[in-house]
């Protein structure tokens, strides 16, 4: 092989290397983007109550299912239904127990904490306090906004921490 056959090998490598390498570098960037606004969303948006903050980091028609029920399908209603568990537990925090980011995806476990002295959707004030921990996927678009949200967590439990009791079922 001759000088030109070596020179051209080096230049194909090095053309691959810097595309993988600038791959490699917009990954990060996006990575560290996510990071960031997931950790607005619970910094600001849910520790702060700022749901302004909620609207620079999300798309507008931002997804949120509870244990696979789709609660919001819009920012507006994403506010909607964060306002139930803001008016319910007016102390409440979010802390992060957990957090990975893969794709364009963010996996974590939280623990949620606070003290029912407000009116929690339609049932009154127990004073009761909760501690409940979850699990939840955010999808996010490729400029690193927040697309899509899917939590799970043991509602029973929460409930029960709350004050409620289960009622058997009439058997005949």
């Amino acid at each position: 092989m001759g000088r030109m056959g070596i020179v051209l090998i080096m230049m194909v490598f090095l053309g691959t290397s810097c595309k993988e390498h600038d791959a490699n570098e917009d990954k990060i960037a996006l990575e560290n983007t996510m990071s960031k606004n997931f950790d607005i969303y619970i910094a600001q948006g849910w520790n702060r109550k700022n749901m302004d903050s909620l609207r620079s980091i999300s798309i507008e028609n931002y997804s949120r299912e509870l244990n696979g029920i789709k609660v919001a399908k819009n920012l507006n209603e994403l506010e909607a239904n964060l306002n139930i568990y803001f008016n319910g537990f007016p102390d409440l925090e979010i802390s992060i127990d957990h957090c990975t980011i893969k794709n364009n995806q963010l996996f974590t476990q939280w623990t949620f904490e606070g003290t029912n002295t407000g009116t929690f959707g339609e049932s009154i004030a127990t004073g009761k306090h909760v501690v409940v921990s979850g699990y939840s996927e955010f999808t996010f678009d490729p400029s690193g906004k927040i697309s899509t949200e899917k939590t799970y967590y043991n509602e029973l439990a929460f409930l029960q921490q709350m004050g409620f009791t289960l009622i058997p079922p009439i058997v005949d």
